[in-house]
């Protein structure tokens, strides 16, 4: 879904140089911020990444951790034959 600006909009994006500018709904006063779909798209590969390495690190700590099993509840843990 696409929404146009108003002249209003585009005037404070057109003046807003270093920073984006911020909008509020006024019904549930959620702020957001304006960014190009370009920067958007950049930002979300980026952060795809970060959580697939963050995946694949938890994937590796899991299968390297030592595995035990239990004899009975009142004995020692001992590692697995696996």
């Amino acid at each position: 879904m696409s929404i146009q600006l108003t002249p209003q909009q585009q005037q404070a994006l057109d003046t807003q140089k270093d920073s984006p500018p911020r909008v509020i709904d006024p019904r549930t006063n959620t702020n957001y911020i304006l960014v190009r779909e370009v920067d958007y798209e950049s930002v979300r590969e980026l952060l795809e990444d970060e959580r697939r390495q963050q995946l694949n690190r938890g994937r590796y700590a899991l299968s390297a951790r030592p595995r035990f099993a239990v004899r009975s509840k009142f004995s020692n843990c001992v590692p697995c034959a696996m």
